[in-house]
């Protein structure tokens, strides 16, 4: 391995960073495929609890407690029940969602070069951020988007009964 590979995997920071472009990448390729919408559309759990019980909600409190909070203003729940903006927010957070998992997948392929090559700790490291970096925001994202799908249809029907 060269010199330039060891130094960059010595940085689990910039490993980070470009599992982040390789996940935006990942993410434009697969949109132009057939399988992106049954991919963007599948759940890891069938309910909310293993969610919650993973520490979804503690994660949210912490991401909203820190500058990453900033990190994607298209994905806000607003006290606005438009329909079509809701939508706009389901759309974004599908993208989300298949850039962590891209970014996830990327990770945890450098999580095993970096052990072979640097090392168990800087495994670790990875693994950590992967987790905390890919793997919990993906969750989250899935968590919120099962509550936005249930808003969605309570509106859907109470427009349809209105308009009857």
């Amino acid at each position: 391995m060269s010199l330039l590979g060891l130094i960059l995997l010595g940085n689990p920071g910039a490993v980070m960073f470009f599992s982040f472009l390789f996940g935006m990448m990942g993410n434009t390729i697969l949109r132009r495929m057939s399988i992106y919408e049954r991919f963007s559309d599948r759940y890891l759990f069938s309910g909310s609890k293993p969610y919650e019980r993973l520490g979804v909600l503690w994660y949210r409190k912490i991401l909203l407690a820190t500058p990453l909070r900033f990190f994607k203003p298209n994905i806000r729940f607003s006290t606005s029940r438009n329909l079509a903006t809701l939508d706009s927010v389901m759309v974004h957070i599908k993208t989300a969602e298949v850039v962590h998992w891209v970014g996830f997948a990327a990770m945890l392929v450098l999580n095993f070069t970096a052990w072979w090559y640097v090392g168990n700790e800087m495994a670790l490291a990875y693994l950590s951020l992967n987790v905390f970096g890919n793997l919990y925001p993906c969750l989250l994202q899935q968590y919120n988007r099962r509550r936005l799908t249930r808003v969605i249809i309570a509106i859907k029907v109470r427009s349809e009964s209105s308009a009857n």
